[in-house]
């Protein structure tokens, strides 16, 4: 019985096909290929592993004002990565925060509130350097130079928030001049 109502049903669509005019189509066939794998992998997306500060109200870290990846990037070599934000330091004028770039082998930043104008936080800096390098129009003032001990060390300065704010970044790895240019300007704007 079943077959012949299969039958009938199909006479049905052959005539319903042939009085409109078009040709029955032919449905498709089924499919036989296998479900896709379990073990076909989607694109990872990552999300960014840091978000710069954009200049705080308050001081309270200085690792949120560079990344060891922007350091990198700059100086472009590979260096020991990852930044650790350390106890402040109690300082002549007030207290720095400090972040630990690659265990310290990749540098220090010291971010803090100086209660000089940037032409004397310029100057005490310029006492324990050789081969100071300024660089105009970055900050209220900014530069680049070698100290004694702690390897290349770049600082800027820039009044924000109705204070006078630092950065001194020790690196250590020397860079080329333009990287110090780069790093300058990011840590101006995000003080």
């Amino acid at each position: 019985m079943r077959f012949l109502g299969g039958i009938l049903a199909a006479c049905l669509l052959t005539g319903v096909a042939a009085c409109s005019g078009g040709t029955p189509s032919a449905a498709p066939p089924a499919s036989t290929s296998a479900a896709p794998s379990s073990t076909v992998s989607k694109p990872k997306t990552t999300a960014p592993t840091f978000t710069p500060a954009a200049s705080p109200a308050t001081l309270t870290a200085a690792c949120p004002f560079l990344s060891a990846e922007e350091i990198m990037q700059a100086l472009t070599q590979v260096l020991a990565s990852g930044s650790k934000e350390s106890d402040p330091v109690q300082t002549g004028v007030g207290k720095a925060y400090d972040c630990e770039y690659g265990g310290g082998r990749t540098g220090s930043l010291y971010v803090a509130t100086d209660s000089t104008t940037p032409a004397q936080f310029l100057a005490r800096t310029k006492k324990d350097c050789t081969n100071v390098v300024p660089l105009p129009g970055i900050g209220e003032g900014a530069l680049h130079c070698t100290t004694k001990d702690a390897g290349e060390q770049l600082v800027v300065a820039k009044h924000s928030h109705g204070q006078l704010r630092t950065a001194t970044l020790f690196l250590g790895s020397e860079g080329r001049a333009d990287s110090y240019t780069t790093l300058a300007k990011l840590l101006a704007d995000r003080l």
